[in-house]
């Protein structure tokens, strides 16, 4: 498979690849199964862009044989390869507890202390604590000290200074927070897949004599039709063929009341029939499904360090250093080497690398309940510290539903007006066409035929219709085509916006020959949300490409006192960066596909999950299809970072607590392992309490 390096520095690199465009995996995955090829030390992909970005150890990874291995590895082996090494964590629990158990067993021979000598019991603590040296040797290869220097110190010193069993009991308690935490974070990973899962689904497949027979959702194939019953989960994506019934969609978009499904609405695995029957014929299944999808994001999201967990980690290795300095002047002072080998083993890394990203799972996990999904553990920090809120009008603030209120001829008939109208709009997906086509069917009108036709995004479309060329936009386009406007029309058009109705001219042979009005209601919720945001403190500005007097309109309506009026999709993002530029951080809301680069551009993209495909492509957090989530996940960032931050304050509490103790002689080795890895463990447990 082909490649582009797009940078390369020592122990870094950049590169892009169709292949990575395929790629579902977690970061921690990916970096395990480079590891074959020496010292990877992070990896960071884009399926987007398809780019990848590998930093590793210079001295020990082989490049050119990872530039051939991605060059002439077929796609499908890759894949294949990478999902073997997916149950990461059960994995690393098993070696855990066979670490906890033979360090338990370690202990037999200290019963005979008394007939064994102690160099024989050190050979036996030292041989035990290999896990522990493998860490600090790949540690020190990587020019750090951390935490497993220190332990590793502590255990070597008190084995070599006649206090074999202090260091074993150090090495039991290392072994057994090791596996409690191993355990605690599979417990956090067990509650996203309670969530979306989908493994071990079934499903009733209707055979050629119309029997169901019992099945494996997986083994399902595009086209096979199922049914399912009353109080039974939808195990695929598909279409409703036959039968209606009440769908509980709470696990998706986390609506409360169950949803109406007749013949051809879609359905959604992981969502439940409450009452009535469905006939589904197939579309998606497994993998390929939303719910499946939405499990990988969290997934992926959940390992993505945070910048308050780099702050942290990056001070508590930066303790390393001061505390070895404690332990040597308290053994200086004292002349116990017990105090030094105590104070050796305090640490501040272990806690934070364990907490933050049970945290940030926690409130992923949270929001997905709400029918949130969150793309990256960094966004949600981000969102937290969002000061400035910009809200596209089209179907985020108002329903996305527009309504043709008026229809005016001013040349031709208004039965005319809106045929060659709706004739110009036919097969345009966008709401306004959507509506005006509606209404023309509604009245009968049988459209005609459109020719050589181009529509110019956020302005109008033009073409050709019997010979005669149209034109059907607002007031932009017609300036941009020097459409004259008459001053009646003018007065008729400012009534019009006085009412907070949009206009669009129908221009016959560059002369205006009618006028539609349309109006798009304001969602119910869109008062209350913005009015709450404010509450917050937070600031709440208004974005859309109609006039200023529609704007301003909607604006005062909803409480808003900043709007940027008239603006194109591509000012949007403009209107983004304005705002950061000036020190904001900037969320902006949106779901259409003009609202793409605007969503890029902002520190934090929110798309509705009723919005364009694309737009939640690119969106950070996707929320239901009410504002009301909105503030859900607002307050669940801030949760999320409060209690991380009291995570933060109580792990360095207790173990500069332990840290003193221990440099005071207060505290033995014994005592000092157990408050860290005990608080550790305590902390990672109160990380993961349901909220």
């Amino acid at each position: 498979m082909s490649y582009k390096i797009e940078r390369l520095s020592p122990g870094r690199i950049r590169l892009t690849s169709y292949l990575f465009q395929y790629l579902h995996h977690p970061e921690e995955t990916l970096r395990s199964y480079f590891s074959r090829f020496g010292g990877v030390r992070r990896v960071k992909y884009s399926k987007a862009s398809g780019r990848l970005t590998l930093e590793y150890d210079p001295d020990s990874f082989d490049l050119i044989d990872f530039l051939n291995h991605i060059e002439n590895t077929p796609r499908d082996v890759f894949l294949e390869d990478l999902s073997r090494e997916r149950p990461k964590v059960q994995k690393e629990e098993k070696g855990a507890l066979r670490w906890l158990v033979l360090t338990s067993f370690g202990f037999i021979p200290y019963l005979f202390r008394s007939i064994l000598p102690n160099p024989l019991l050190a050979g036996m603590t030292l041989l035990l604590s290999k896990p522990i040296f493998d860490k600090a040797l790949s540690s020190l290869r990587e020019r750090r000290l951390d935490v497993h220097f220190l332990d590793s110190s502590a255990i070597v010193l008190a084995s070599l200074t006649g206090s074999p069993l202090s260091a074993h009991t150090m090495v039991f308690l290392l072994a057994l927070g090791d596996y409690l935490s191993e355990r605690v974070e599979r417990k956090a990973y067990e509650k996203i897949e309670r969530l979306f899962s989908y493994k071990e689904d079934m499903a009733w497949l209707v055979v050629g004599d119309g029997q169901a027979i019992r099945v494996k959702a997986l083994d399902l194939k595009k086209g096979e039709l199922i049914v399912v019953y009353a109080g039974e989960k939808i195990p695929v994506d598909g279409v409703v063929e036959e039968g209606d019934a009440l769908v509980n969609q709470a696990s998706l978009t986390g609506e409360a009341n169950p949803v109406h499904k007749k013949v051809g609405d879609k359905v959604y695995a992981g969502t439940f029939v409450e009452d009535g029957k469905l006939y589904v014929r197939v579309e998606e299944v497994g993998e390929n499904t939303v719910v499946a999808k939405i499990a990988k994001i969290v997934e992926e999201s959940i390992k993505e360090p945070i910048r308050v967990q780099r702050m942290a980690e990056e001070w508590a290795n930066r303790m390393v250093l001061p505390t070895i300095g404690i332990g040597l002047s308290s053994y200086m002072l004292s002349g116990n080497i017990g105090r030094l080998t105590s104070t050796l083993i305090i640490d501040y890394h272990t806690g934070i690398h364990l907490t933050t990203p049970l945290n940030v799972l926690s409130g992923i996990a949270k929001a997905s309940t709400h029918g949130i999904l969150i793309k990256s553990g960094g966004k949600l920090e981000t969102l937290s510290k969002v000061d400035t809120f910009v809200m596209d009008k089209t179907g985020t603030l108002t329903v996305g539903h527009p309504k043709v209120e008026d229809v005016v001829g001013l040349e031709m008939s208004e039965e005319d007006v809106l045929l060659y109208s709706a004739s110009l709009e036919q097969r345009i997906t966008h709401p306004v066409a959507r509506a005006i086509v509606r209404l023309a069917e509604e009245r009968g009108l049988r459209l005609l035929p459109r020719e050589n036709s181009k529509y110019h995004i956020g302005l109008g479309i033009e073409g050709e219709i019997e010979g005669q060329k149209f034109m059907l936009g607002s007031t932009r386009f017609m300036q941009s085509k020097r459409i004259r406007i008459s001053q009646e029309i003018k007065g008729l058009v400012d009534k019009f916006h006085s009412e907070a109705k949009s206009v669009l001219y129908l221009v016959k042979d560059r002369k205006i020959v009618g006028l539609l009005t349309f109006r798009d209601p304001l969602r119910e919720e869109a008062k209350d949300v913005v009015a709450d945001l404010k509450r917050k403190g937070k600031r709440v500005v208004l974005c859309t490409g109609d006039n200023e007097g529609i704007a301003s309109h909607m604006a005062r309506e909803l409480g808003i006192e900043e709007f940027y009026a008239r603006v194109f999709p591509a000012e949007k993002a403009k209107v983004v960066e304005k705002l950061k530029s000036q020190g904001r951080v900037v969320a902006f809301v949106g779901d259409g596909v003009n609202d793409s680069p605007a969503l890029t551009s902002a520190d934090v993209g929110i798309s509705l999950r009723s919005g364009t495909d694309i737009a939640i492509e690119v969106a950070d957090i996707v929320i239901g299809d009410s504002l009301w989530h909105l503030l859900d996940v607002v307050d669940i960032a801030q949760e999320t970072m409060e209690r991380l931050k009291k995570v933060y304050r109580l792990n360095n509490l207790i173990n500069t607590a332990g840290l003193l103790g221990s440099a005071l002689g207060l505290i033995g080795p014994s005592v000092s392992t157990l408050i860290n890895n005990g608080a550790t463990l305590l902390l990672g447990l109160y990380s993961i309490k349901r909220r």
